[in-house]
């Protein structure tokens, strides 16, 4: 779930205030996305609100501008919703805000139970809903509106991800080492879910492994001053994944800069490791493709507003970046789409 920490992770370093309570009290903003050409003859141009963070994050400006275009091919009239502030209790207030202008179709981030209540409201106001980029539903966070479990879902698949990555990644760890395992965001249940799925492809291989967690704070300086002396300290590493680009780019940092040579996995595409992709010293990630969850979950919500298709499942994280690739990747980031 982004970023450096891609998708999911835009809104954690505020979860204490999540689970606080808080509320910024502050006043939801909107932009409207162009609809495209005239509805053909018949066809009712539907409104659709896509609930969002700050586009000032290259993730969520590649899902706006996703939604966009989906926008303009299927007629629809759109707003690109967000909280004044990037934390959940903003953006559970701009759903509320989206829920009372009436809208036919609404896209929501569901990062935890906290959004349960105003996931339910718009479900009851009789608007669509279509779930994107993250849908937790496990152990504490499971709804008990079942009308919640039922929603289709645009993102990356992450109870696979890690499964995914691993099996392509796992061939280059040297007989004998020990991969590290470092999670950016421990808070973020998502990245544990990444973590568990490499750690069950590195078991079957009987490849050994071990955990190093971050603070959550996404600081990449003061990661490098953890990662590094932890590498120069912990020979038997000679492999690393990390849950994140902040848990990766440190270490190809010092990797780089102590002429090493650790296979690097990561998960997500921002343009820092899509750099290090190139260099070849990371060798591969997983990339979830923002783009595509704000097109897929307009085109979704446009298709059930105007013909009663119903919305599926689709999972945009099946793209894997090496070298070979990278230059695809780093295109799409230079145009707002990666």
């Amino acid at each position: 779930m982004l970023s450096k920490a891609g998708s999911l992770v835009a809104l954690l370093m505020v979860a204490a205030v999540v689970a606080a309570g808080c509320s910024t009290g502050s006043n939801p903003t909107t932009s409207a996305g162009a609809a495209g050409s005239a509805c053909a003859s018949g066809v009712p141009e539907t409104k659709v609100d896509l609930i969002g963070q700050p586009t000032t994050d290259p993730f969520w400006g590649a899902i706006k501008n996703g939604a966009d275009q989906a926008a303009k091919d299927f007629c629809v009239k759109f707003t690109y919703v967000l909280g004044a502030q990037p934390n959940f209790p903003s953006t559970i207030q701009a759903t509320q805000a989206a829920i009372a202008s009436h809208p036919d179709g609404m896209a929501i981030v569901y990062f935890d139970k906290t959004f349960q209540a105003s996931t339910s409201a718009a479900l009851d106001a009789g608007i669509k809903v279509v779930l994107y980029n993250n849908n937790r539903f496990e152990q504490e966070n499971a709804p008990t509106d079942p009308r919640i479990l039922s929603l289709a879902y645009v993102g990356q698949n992450e109870d696979f991800s890690g499964v995914r990555l691993a099996n392509s990644w796992v061939s280059l760890v040297k007989p004998g080492t020990t991969v590290l395992l470092i999670n950016p965001f421990p808070v973020a249940y998502v990245l544990t879910l990444r973590r568990n799925g490499v750690a069950q492809v590195l078991d079957a291989h009987g490849i050994k492994h071990e955990d190093l967690n971050m603070d959550s704070s996404g600081d990449e300086g003061k990661y490098l001053s953890i990662i590094g002396p932890y590498l120069q300290t912990h020979k038997e590493i000679g492999a690393v994944v990390g849950m994140g680009n902040p848990g990766a780019n440190p270490a190809a940092k010092y990797v780089t800069d102590n002429n090493l040579s650790y296979p690097i996995a990561t998960f997500d595409v921002g343009a820092e490791a899509a750099n290090y992709i190139k260099a070849g010293t990371i060798s591969m990630s997983i990339n979830q493709q923002p783009y595509l969850q704000g097109y897929y979950a307009v085109e979704q919500l446009a298709l059930q507003t105007k013909f009663g298709l119903r919305p599926a499942n689709v999972d945009t994280g099946t793209f894997l970046v090496d070298k070979s690739n990278i230059a695809e990747v780093q295109h799409l980031i230079s145009i707002g789409k990666g």
